[in-house]
């Protein structure tokens, strides 16, 4: 099993932890895959990681360009690094997301290996596999119009006296 390298250490703690995130969710991943008996459902699944490999290398280099644009080492204040900010936000749940398929897959693969579960759940998670990084930002709510301030009567009865 690869050994994936460590978060990269020059990026500012904001950014550093969803690369640590997501790098966290690739080896739980291939460790989920090595548990698994030989056969198809793990060659699916180490070619799934491989493919996660990639996509953990589209994080950082989101997640150094929003470094770029602003170290942070607890939130992000301009709009560009927002954007980056939940665009990774988006990418670490779906790496978790993955995480959680390869579990089921291989719970699956534990009580029956024949089921067909199983190769439907290997294609879904193979599908989500190759965009996790470039998982599109969640939208932006929609703004609240103003509220009216309500008057309380007993303010109202102090304004009249």
């Amino acid at each position: 099993m690869p050994r994936q390298p460590e978060p990269t250490p020059s990026l500012s703690r904001y950014w550093n932890g969803y690369v640590g995130d997501c790098a966290d969710s690739v080896s739980r991943f291939r460790r989920i895959t090595c548990a698994l008996p030989a056969g198809p459902a793990r060659s699916w699944l180490a070619e799934i990681a491989q493919r996660l490999d990639a996509e953990l290398d589209a994080v950082r280099r989101l997640a150094i360009v929003g470094d770029s644009i602003e170290p942070a080492w607890f939130r992000v204040r301009e709009e560009p690094a927002k954007r980056i900010a939940q665009r990774l936000d988006a990418s670490r749940s779906a790496f978790a997301d993955a995480v959680s398929q390869a579990a089921e897959v291989a719970e699956q693969v534990a009580l029956d290996p024949a089921h067909s579960d199983v190769r439907a759940n290997l294609e879904v998670l193979s599908r989500q596999a190759s965009t996790l990084a470039v998982a599109p930002a969640p939208p932006e709510p929609e703004p609240e119009p103003p509220r009216r301030r309500r008057r309380w009567p007993w303010r109202r009865r102090r304004e009249q006296s």
